[in-house]
């Protein structure tokens, strides 16, 4: 559990891990997206609504990496 809040200032200080996995729309059976972020440390975590254009779902996880410290992995899961 963390000790403090997270201010505005602390998410460059975040780091951990982005990823862009795939995912499926379940109600159009269509390929999608999601971006993930996981915290170095574990405790704050986020998930991205699916998104449908790969390219858009690379560019978001680079902007939210940039946005936390964070690394960028991509894995590939159905």
């Amino acid at each position: 559990m963390r000790k403090r809040a997270i201010f505005a200032a602390d998410v460059r200080s975040l780091g951990g891990v982005v990823t862009v996995a795939n995912a499926r729309s379940p109600a159009e059976c269509e390929q999608a997206f999601r971006v993930a972020h996981v915290s170095r440390g574990g405790d704050v975590a986020f998930q991205s609504g699916l998104i449908h254009d790969e390219d858009q779902a690379s560019a978001a996880a680079r902007v939210l990496a940039e946005f936390t410290g964070a690394q960028v992995q991509r894995h590939n899961r159905s």
